[in-house]
């Protein structure tokens, strides 16, 4: 006998209860023809980031390009009615679906599964529908159960990832319509041609934007209940995508080093010392439980970490790495309240930007560096020394205003342009106006944040 929960949810989802789909950039390609041996394309990222919806967008794009609804089919495994969930709860899916719609199993079908992850050996059962269904399928996950290296291995080379972080800054202007969709999109990104009154409402968007973040859901919330919600998602992650999933004996450990870690957002963090501080404090444990859980940490989508590169492909460096949290304001809520990090955080947002118009690069594609001479500190090199790509180099800073600080900023890119043969550095400022600087047949492009963060 069917579940008749499967029923139900088939025949009352309606897109038009989540509307309004805020759209998102995240790009994942011309929908493939159904077939059978289709590429999967999954989409990962942290809890709450807004996955669902970019499946939702995915679908309104489709019916858009004149596929029907009855040959689309979403549904969310994340559902305690279910009941224990196994590979025959898949099988009850589809088969209620293609019940209802026989012509989707002629013409093919669109399939999106939710939350996965929630079955039994999902990926026994996805690898046999790929292998025997007409369909184009699209999944997501949650980092607790399946991770980027779990599908690249469940499907050897059949899917694609994709992975979602919470709102850019263009995504939360057009999410609060900062400025129109219809200018935002249809703008000239290399002109920025903004009238002055967009200019001073971009601007108070991005120091909102830092202290707010990206997660759809706080968008709107009183200050306390933003950060209440923010740091839920914290202990969410800690517990359910690292103790459990894991199987971590020190749970105090983790929550402690998870605290600690978002409150280094943008600044190296040093095991040794982060393990002295715990013990001194009653809290017993190593470097290595320390290293793993950071490891943990970037598997669930809380933080990543950013390492020193050589410009050398013989040497490889041994500065402590810095750590970004997945948003600021994640960092923010995570932060100590007497501490004022924005410009941290404006270093940590270009590093998300930066690592979503780099999707592909190897771990190192994005780095720090220091120079050869004097050992100034480069805030982001991103390039590719094995594919022989020209590097770009960013410094980040709140602001340009004395001449002091003009001088520290531009002189580690000075430096390392005229030692590795590079014609152009970029300084991102929090506040300030745009402006060149040249020397020695070099430039170095001051732009404004909100500005940078805009272009295409």
């Amino acid at each position: 006998m069917s579940n008749p929960v499967i029923a139900e949810k088939l025949e009352s989802f309606d897109i038009a209860d989540f509307q309004p789909i805020v759209a998102r950039d995240l790009d994942l390609g011309a929908p493939l023809t159904p077939k059978a041996g289709n590429l999967v394309k999954v989409v990962t990222g942290m809890r709450r980031s807004g996955k669902s919806y970019r499946l939702f967008q995915e679908m309104e794009s489709l019916h858009r390009l004149g596929v029907p609804w009855n040959r689309i089919c979403y549904f969310n495994f994340e559902d305690d009615r279910l009941g224990v969930i196994t590979p025959a709860t898949g099988d009850e899916v589809l088969e209620a679906f293609y019940t209802a719609h026989p012509e989707a199993l002629r013409e093919g079908a669109y399939l999106f599964f939710d939350e996965l992850q929630e079955m039994r050996d999902w990926g026994a059962w996805l690898r046999r529908i790929v292998d025997g269904t007409k369909a184009t399928i699209y999944v997501s996950g949650s980092s607790s159960k399946m991770l980027s290296r779990e599908i690249a291995t469940e499907f050897r080379g059949r899917a694609l990832d994709f992975e979602l972080l919470p709102y850019s800054f263009r995504e939360f202007v057009r999410a609060r319509g900062i400025v129109s969709a219809e200018r935002l999109d249809d703008r000239d990104a290399s002109t920025g041609n903004y009238s002055f009154e967009e200019r001073l409402a971009l601007q108070r968007g991005l120091n909102d934007y830092l202290t707010v973040g990206g997660f759809p859901a706080v968008q709107d919330l009183p200050v306390p209940q933003r950060i209440a919600l923010l740091q839920s998602y914290v202990q969410r992650v800690v517990l359910r995508d690292v103790v459990e999933r894991h199987n971590v004996s020190r749970p105090r450990v983790a929550s402690a080093l998870a605290r600690r870690a978002l409150g280094s957002n943008g600044r190296q963090l040093s095991l040794r010392k982060v393990e002295n501080d715990l013990r001194s404090v009653g809290l017993p444990t190593s470097r290595e439980l320390l290293g793993d859980l950071i490891g943990y940490f970037e598997d669930a989508y809380l933080l990543f970490r950013v390492r020193e590169l050589s410009m050398s492909l013989s040497e490889r460096s041994t500065a402590v790495p810095k750590v970004y949290a997945i948003d600021p304001g994640l960092a923010a809520a995570s932060s100590s309240a007497v501490m004022r990090d924005d410009g941290q955080r404006l270093e940590e947002a270009v590093y998300l930007e930066l690592r979503r118009r780099n999707v592909g690069f190897r771990r190192d594609g994005i780095a720090s560096c220091h120079t050869g001479e004097h050992a100034y500190e480069i805030d982001f090199v991103v390039g590719d020394a094995l594919e022989s790509e020209t590097y770009e180099l960013y410094q980040v800073t709140a602001n340009m205003n004395d001449d002091a600080t003009v001088k520290r900023e531009t002189r580690a890119l000075w430096e390392m342009m005229a030692e590795h043969g590079l014609n152009e550095g970029v300084i991102i400022v929090g506040e300030g106006a745009e402006r060149d600087y040249e020397q020695d047949g070099l430039v170095i492009k001051q732009i404004p944040a909100w500005k940078w963060f805009l272009r295409e």
